[in-house]
């Protein structure tokens, strides 16, 4: 697990068929550590190793957690982002 802006999030590498990797992000609340708030997922995106696929699923966490806190030194989101909302195909 790592932290983000007090997020704990997850880059997670799911395999796909052969040798490669596709890749899955993880974001959940920072009050609640257990309720999972964003899943991205990078689908049409292959890595030729697990770990650039878990590093790649990172960035799109820190990514979006930056883009809901308007970029800003904030350490929260604001009260419209979504919560638990589907797979975003980035």
């Amino acid at each position: 697990m790592h932290q983000h802006r007090s997020h704990p999030i997850y880059g997670i590498a799911i395999p796909r068929g052969g040798k490669e990797w596709h890749c899955r992000g993880l974001i959940f609340d920072r009050e609640d550590q257990v309720t999972e708030i964003k899943r991205l997922e990078c689908a049409e995106l292959t890595f030729a190793t697990k770990r650039k696929a878990e590093e790649h699923a990172l960035k799109l966490c820190k990514k979006w957690i930056d883009e809901q806190s308007g970029g800003s030194e904030s350490h929260s989101l604001p009260i419209s982002a979504p919560l638990k909302d589907g797979a975003l195909a980035i």
